[in-house]
């Protein structure tokens, strides 16, 4: 455990070094501020699946707590943005092929404002490229993408909300996440398919419920992710049934909608193609609102923006973090 956490400080400072030294090129901001601010990913629809990308700082409030608080920064779909694209894949090869081949044309689509970094989630994260807008090198390192391994999707999630949020605290620019996963619950190293039961506690619940140790996961998991807000996405290529997948799979749909994200199932290859363009349109399209940190004493707070066009007109499809986790001083 301890190599593992080592592990993955280096990957921060590495990743995070490439970026910040290359922040100038991506989206400089004269008039950054110095200390650490609260950067909130907005998305607003004007109609379901349909983005406007036409706002301007003056279009967005945000309130904490029904009380309207500054926007001290702004960057819109047009801004700098850097996309970590995070591989769990443990299973199916076909699937994996047409997940490939969709990411490679989605990215193909990014102009050079979108600078693309490749991890692998399996047996420990590591990083197969640095963040890059080479395209030719991102196809070559995601064709030699390897499907073996345990799965790792959960244990790395932390790590790299941790990393992505380094990076935008010190780059003027947008971050998202992005997991490619076709593993299921059974795939990982630890056992959730067996739970262990306390035989001295008749009212342990794992006698009862085979799915309490996937819940007990995720909570914890969703409890410590709060603090971050960098979005998730992810896009699982392989849909399952059983009661165990469900749970695992209501999860991953709580983790990402928490963040702002999503999280899409795809029950054949058929639809890994065009969820996959979904997911990065939705990442395209990704607004940024900058305030500074709350000194509320309360452990979370409401948040709540509010969008309107040039004429007035307010939009009601606006997604974003409804809650936010105040980091105790």
């Amino acid at each position: 455990m301890r190599q593992l956490i080592w592990r993955n400080l280096s990957l921060l400072a590495l990743l995070a070094t490439v970026v910040w030294a290359q922040q100038a090129a991506l989206a400089p901001a004269a008039n950054s501020p110095a200390r650490a601010m609260l950067k909130i990913p907005v998305w607003v629809e004007k109609d379901e699946g349909v983005f406007w990308d036409e706002g301007k700082r003056q279009s967005f409030k945000v309130f904490l707590e029904d009380k309207e608080v500054a926007i001290k920064s702004f960057q819109n779909p047009k801004s700098g943005s850097i996309l970590l694209v995070v591989f769990d894949t443990v299973a199916d090869l076909a699937r994996v092929d047409e997940a490939r081949s969709a990411l490679q044309e989605s990215l193909k689509n990014l102009n050079d404002q979108y600078w693309v970094g490749l991890l692998r989630a399996q047996d420990g994260l590591s990083v197969l490229q640095e963040p890059t807008a080479d395209h030719n090198a991102l196809d070559t390192k995601i064709q030699s993408i390897e499907v073996n391994g345990k799965a790792g999707l959960l244990d790395t999630l932390e790590p790299v909300s941790q990393l992505a949020t380094a990076i935008l605290q010190k780059a003027a620019v947008r971050v998202s996440i992005l997991y490619v996963t076709d593993s299921a619950i059974g795939n990982y190293r630890a056992d959730y398919l067996n739970p262990v039961i306390n035989s001295s506690d008749s009212g342990d619940l794992s006698r009862r419920f085979s799915d309490r140790a996937v819940q007990e996961r995720i909570s914890r998991l969703s409890e410590s992710l709060s603090g971050f807000t960098v979005p998730i996405f992810i896009l699982h290529l392989a849909y399952r049934g059983d009661t165990l997948n469900l749970a695992y799979q209501s999860g991953l749909e709580r983790i990402a909608g928490d963040s702002g994200g999503t999280a899409v199932f795809c029950r054949t290859n058929d639809e890994i193609r065009p969820s996959l363009l979904s997911i990065v349109s939705r990442i395209r399209s990704t607004y940024v609102v900058t305030i500074d940190p709350p000194t509320s004493k309360r452990q979370s707070l409401k948040v709540r923006v509010e969008a309107q066009d040039a004429d007035g007109t307010k939009f009601h499809r606006i997604t974003h973090i409804n809650q936010l986790a105040v980091k105790k001083k």
